[in-house]
């Protein structure tokens, strides 16, 4: 058979063709270039891990060109939290949440809520964090509560987003649930169940310890006794999110 070379193991027998060559050749490539690209990607989240913003720039920027949503949504994070510049941060958010990238979506919608870089819009704001939070985002989740609680004033909402990433472990989420199962309008009172979730915070969040001590010195034994028992079977049930809870990049 003319360009054909045979090549003979104990086990196989390969015919080379020259298209089978050039397909090789193709597909070796692509896989150096999905090395390095994943390599250069690795190295500019380290950078920005490390808050070298000005080197997470200069490698982030050539994969978001071509297109990497991480990369988009670390790079518009650099040019945020390195520069200040929420312009083009914004412009880099919009680019990765277009491929729905979560982090993006839900810095994006931030930006909206805030007015930083974009006009302050809270509908554009729930749109982008109710897509973030449906992809499951529990920041997306925590900053829905915050704006059906504090903006909105519609507590039974803020509480069921509330709820949703305080059980993925988001410590914000878990100390504002707390506080509006104190009795909250809208909300039942639980002084238990809030006892927990100001306790699983408190690591994170300063106010909460304080809130949680002073509901402390109104409960009964028994409730202190109940609530300690719901916060050991939430810790047994959560292993992982009860150490170290979900933070973005």
């Amino acid at each position: 058979m003319i360009g054909v070379d045979v090549l003979e193991t104990g086990l196989i027998r390969y015919e080379w063709t020259t298209a089978s060559r050039w397909w090789l050749c193709f597909a070796l490539a692509g896989m150096v270039r999905t090395s390095v690209a994943l390599t250069d990607l690795a190295d500019g989240i380290r950078a920005y891990q490390q808050e070298r913003y000005a080197d997470a720039i200069t490698i982030l920027s050539p994969l978001a060109e071509q297109g990497d949503r991480n990369a988009q949504d670390l790079l518009g994070a650099s040019f945020e939290e390195g520069r200040g510049d929420f312009v083009t941060a914004a412009y880099w958010y919009r680019k990765a949440a277009d491929q729905l990238q979560p982090d993006a979506l839900t810095r994006l919608g931030e930006l909206y809520e805030d007015g930083d870089g974009v006009p302050q819009d809270t509908q554009k704001a729930m749109h982008f964090l109710a897509k973030a939070s449906e992809l499951g985002s529990n920041d997306a989740q925590a900053d829905l509560g915050e704006i059906y609680a504090s903006v909105l004033g519609d507590n039974v909402r803020a509480a069921r987003y509330f709820a949703l990433a305080a059980e993925s472990g988001n410590p914000q989420a878990q100390y504002h649930l707390g506080l509006l199962l104190l009795g909250e309008e809208g909300v039942a009172r639980d002084v238990a169940k809030s006892w927990m979730y100001l306790s699983l915070a408190s690591s994170s969040v300063e106010d909460a310890a304080e809130s949680r001590d002073v509901l402390e010195l109104e409960m009964s034994p028994q409730d202190l006794e109940h609530a300690r028992g719901l916060l050991a079977d939430w810790k047994s049930s959560h292993p992982v999110s009860a150490v170290s809870p979900e933070v973005r990049h």
